[in-house]
């Protein structure tokens, strides 16, 4: 009888896990299973609203440019080295500019959300002269944002095409 109701309860919990809404339906849709969905989205809409500041268009989310910068942030992260993973695959074929956060320590900035906040205001504060505002304001038509943890350090990448 034991046996029926441990049985019984991993079906319950399996049947949890691949309901539409958990990463089941990410697999289906093509979308990224991350626990970063929210900060990935404002990411997109905090670009897309400097970008109207200047008389921008709206970039698209891509989700290929998505997978590619999920990548380079865990790649530059774990190496410790700016802009290494684009540099080596010359953008994986499929990115044009590259902006990184690099491995700001989460317990300053207390939220996934104010690291990507406020390295996306530090690179817009920039100005026309600098690098990151330039793309930014750059005449692409799509984004992909990444985010790696470590549980202390977060890596923030935006890609452009």
């Amino acid at each position: 009888m034991k046996d029926a109701a441990v049985a019984t309860a991993l079906l319950v919990l399996c049947s949890c896990l691949a309901a539409p809404g958990g990463q089941e339906r990410h697999a289906r849709s093509g979308e990224s299973p991350t626990p970063y969905a929210t900060e990935l989205q404002f990411c997109v809409d905090q670009t897309n609203t400097y970008r109207a500041e200047v008389g921008r268009h709206p970039l698209k989310r891509s989700s290929a440019l998505e997978h590619y910068a999920e990548t380079s942030a865990r790649v530059d992260a774990m190496s410790r080295v700016p802009h290494q993973y684009f540099e080596q695959t010359d953008g994986g074929g499929i990115a044009e500019a590259e902006n990184l956060i690099p491995w700001w320590p989460l317990d300053r900035y207390g939220s996934v959300r104010e690291v990507v906040r406020r390295g996306l205001a530090g690179m817009w504060a920039e100005g026309p002269q600098g690098g990151h505002y330039r793309n930014i304001v750059g005449r692409y038509k799509e984004i992909g944002c990444g985010i790696y943890s470590d549980g202390k350090r977060i890596t923030v990448v935006q890609v452009f095409r």
